[in-house]
Order: structure tokens, then C-alpha cells, then sequence
């Protein structure tokens, strides 16, 4: 009997299972150029936001932007650091944990709902500038990443930031749209139904009867908000991907979202869930940094009180439960050591910055890969196929033209410095006869 060799098949579980593509997220977002742009988008959008904030002189929920975004910060996006079954803790207590991220998600989105009801003109100016920031950031970061995930190729920061100024207007514009829609048609509504019913003894019939339109619009608005608040997150990976305006975006995205809607929803979660569960390494990383930082220069700390009081007057031991710097502590500075406990709390918000970064980063970067998703989903296409622009195509063959060139260059020097061909054999031997015939008549005669 005839023995057949057998290898051990292995499955190949990012064809079977597409979803888990989002598992290339975090590696993408830790990339050094990602948190770059995405760290210089929050403190750019951040000072302007608080500037803004300071000349309104807000004062929303008895507290200042500043006060209000340090709390989620420092307080609910660490959250209480808890493992099951260790020192009391609950399954509920780390899942509490785990989803913190979302839960600061939550608040910074009721403290932007407060300030759009009693600040709206903060809240539209503040939008617009952050809109403004992160339609150059966000759109270079959905740019690398659509070009890592579909060629497996990096895009130079360069490129990528070119990209997003050229692609600037229809960034900024494709969130608006929709909203902007939304708007228009809320006011032709009540114009049309709200002004006739202030005519007395009439208008209120007359609300009355075409209430039912007045219902219908409102569900068209309703799918209209519904529509431009989920594909928000899409908009700029199809630019990214594409290459195309705010237009084809708004589009894409909820075509897209409205043909597989179930996908869409297990996709998002379980970004969500795999974005909480690294983030908790990221705040982990970000701990060690700070607590073995605070050892070794602590070790080497000279000053009146001794060798560790002066560094912890000037930076508190930072522990796993609340490794940030109270705000409190830096009202009323005194002496150089006070002055100097701004700088120490300067460099902590920076890691702070860094780690709010990642979440920023791995937002973009795992919305792109769910357009992809949803793209082949929907339209069969390949996730390979992605927009590249003439700059970027002659950036990867930079010496082959080079040696194509020096090739052309030495083909026709050879051909000129090669002696000239002989004639053929077979014409001598025919001038040859033709001789001999001549002399044969001339004897003949």
C-alpha cells in the first residue's frame, strides 16, 4: 500500500474569521508617527478649546474646561485599577475597569451636551476648531493606516500629512453635512408647521391636521442624525482609502452601515472591547514609566529634609490607584520648589498626553480597517485595493529608471562603435556569375 505523505494543514483564521483584521489596529496605533499626530492634536485642539473656554469665561456645572476634562482624565479614563478575586475586587469591578474608556467617552459627551445648552456659542466655535485640527490629524493617521492595511506598506509622515491638506476641505466638510441637513430641514419645518399656528383660532387646527406630516419629517430628521453620527467614523478612511471628497464619503459610509447594519454594530463592539482591553496595557506601561522614573531620580535626590523629601514636595510618589497630579496641589506655588512642581506636573501630563493619544490612534486606526471590511462586504472589493497617488507610486521604484537610463544610454553607443556588416555571400556569388557571363558572350562573338 502506497503511503501518501500528509502535512499538517493549518487554518488560515484572518480569511475565516475577517473580523479579526481589527487585531492589526493596536500595532498600528502605537506607531511612533501615529501618537505623534494624534498627541499634537489633543494639546493643539485642547489650548484652543481652553482659550475659547477662557474668553466666554464658562462656567458649566461650576467648573472650567480645564477643570472638567483634567477630572475624565486623571480620575474616570485611569479608573479604579481592580482584578477578579484579588484584594476584594469583583468581576464587576473589572469590568468596570476594563471599560473605562468608554465610560469617559460617556462624560466627555454629557459635558459637551451641557455646554451646547448653556454655552452654544463656545460649543460652535470650540466644535469647529477641534473639527478643524483633527481633519489634518485624523485624516494623515486614516492615510497610513488604509495604506499599512491594504499593501502592507508604510507611507512616510511627509506624504501622509500631504495627503490630509490637500484632502483638508472635504475632511472637515463631511462631518458637517450631514448635521448641516439636519439643520435646514428642522427649519423648514418649523417654519411650516410652528409659524401658521400662532394665527389665532386657526393655527392651532391647522397644526393639528398636518401633524402627521410634521411626524413624518421628523422620522426623515431622526434617520438623518441617526445616519450622520454613526458614519462620522467612516468618513475619513473612505477619503483615506479612495481618495475622493466629502460627497462620496457621506455615501459610502452609510451605504455601507445601512447594507450590513449587524456587521457594523459586531465590528464597532468588538473594536471597542479589544481597544479597552490594550488600553489597559498602555495605562499599565504608562505607570511603570512614571513610578521607575520617580525611583531612580529620587535615589540620587539631595536637599534640605533629606535625600527623597524634596523630589516627593515637588512630585508626589505616583501610585497604581492615582498616579496624576491633583491640580490642588499647584494653586499657590511658593518658592522655586513651588514654581519648579509646575514643571514636574508638565512632563506627567505629557505621558498622560501620550497615553490619550493611543486611544485617538487606535480609534482611526480601527475605523479604517472596518471601512475595508465593509467595503468587501458590500462592494466584493479586495482589501489590497486602495488610492495611491502619483508621488507615492515613484517614491517605492526610486533606481530602477536610474539603471533603465543607463541601459538606453550604452545600448546605442555600442551599436555605432561595431564595425558595419559585410555584405551577404549570397550576393557576391550572384555578381560573381553574372561576370563570368559577360566574358562567356564576348568569346562567343
Amino acid at each position: 500500500m502506497s503511503e501518501e505523505g500528509g502535512g499538517i494543514q493549518t487554518v488560515d483564521w484572518r480569511r475565516s474569521c475577517t473580523f479579526l483584521e481589527i487585531l492589526r489596529s493596536f500595532r498600528m496605533a502605537i506607531h511612533p508617527a501615529n501618537l505623534l499626530l494624534c498627541f499634537l492634536g489633543l494639546v493643539v485642539s485642547f489650548a484652543l478649546a481652553v482659550a475659547v473656554d477662557e474668553a466666554f469665561e464658562t462656567n458649566v456645572d461650576g467648573a472650567s474646561l480645564l477643570q472638567h476634562v483634567h477630572r475624565i482624565a486623571t480620575t474616570t479614563l485611569w479608573g479604579e485599577w481592580a482584578l477578579p478575586y484579588v484584594g476584594g475586587k469583583t468581576s464587576d469591578d473589572f469590568l468596570t475597569f476594563l471599560m473605562a474608556p468608554a465610560a469617559a467617552a460617556r462624560e466627555a459627551g454629557e459635558l459637551a451636551a451641557a455646554y451646547w445648552q448653556e454655552e452654544p456659542g463656545a460649543a460652535v466655535i470650540i466644535t469647529l476648531l477641534s473639527l478643524a485640527v483633527w481633519a489634518v490629524a485624523g485624516g494623515a493617521v486614516t492615510r497610513m493606516a488604509a495604506v499599512r492595511v491594504a499593501r502592507e506598506e508604510s507611507v512616510p509622515l511627509k506624504s501622509a500629512l500631504g495627503f490630509s491638506l490637500r484632502k483638508w476641505p472635504s475632511t472637515v466638510t463631511s462631518p458637517l453635512i450631514p448635521f448641516g441637513v439636519l439643520v435646514f430641514m428642522a427649519i423648514i419645518m418649523g417654519a411650516l408647521t410652528g409659524l401658521p399656528g400662532m394665527i389665532p383660532y386657526v393655527g392651532e387646527f391647522y397644526m393639528g391636521i398636518f401633524l402627521g406630516l410634521s411626524l413624518l419629517m421628523g422620522v426623515v430628521l431622526a434617520l438623518i442624525f441617526i445616519g450622520g453620527a454613526f458614519s462620522v467614523g467612516l468618513q475619513w478612511p473612505t477619503i483615506a482609502a479612495e481618495g475622493s471628497d466629502s460627497f462620496d464619503a457621506i455615501s459610502r459610509s452609510i451605504s455601507y452601515i445601512s447594507s450590513r447594519p449587524w456587521r457594523y454594530l459586531f465590528l464597532t463592539v468588538f473594536s471597542v472591547l479589544y481597544g479597552c482591553a490594550t488600553f489597559i496595557l498602555v495605562k499599565f506601561l504608562s505607570f511603570l514609566t512614571l513610578r521607575l522614573t520617580h525611583e531612580a531620580v529620587s535615589t540620587f535626590t539631595m536637599g534640605v529634609g533629606g535625600a527623597e523629601d524634596k523630589l516627593l514636595r515637588l512630585w508626589s510618589l505616583p501610585e497604581l490607584a492615582a498616579p496624576w497630579p491633583e491640580m490642588a496641589a499647584l494653586e499657590a506655588p511658593e518658592y522655586a520648589e513651588g514654581a519648579a512642581a509646575y514643571l514636574f506636573a508638565f512632563w506627567v501630563w505629557v505621558v498622560l498626553g501620550v497615553m490619550m493619544a493611543f486611544l485617538a490612534s487606535f480609534f482611526f486606526c480601527s475605523q479604517t480597517v472596518i471601512y475595508f471590511l465593509l467595503r468587501k462586504g458590500v462592494d466584493a472589493t479586495d482589501i489590497e485595493e486602495v488610492y495611491m497617488e502619483e508621488s507615492e507610486e515613484e517614491e517605492l521604484p526610486v533606481e530602477q529608471p536610474a539603471e533603465d537610463a543607463d541601459a538606453g544610454e550604452t545600448g546605442p553607443e555600442s551599436e555605432d562603435e561595431s564595425p558595419p556588416a559585410e555584405p551577404p555571400a549570397e550576393e557576391d556569388g550572384a555578381d560573381d556569375g553574372g561576370e563570368a557571363e559577360q566574358e562567356e558572350e564576348k568569346g562567343d562573338e
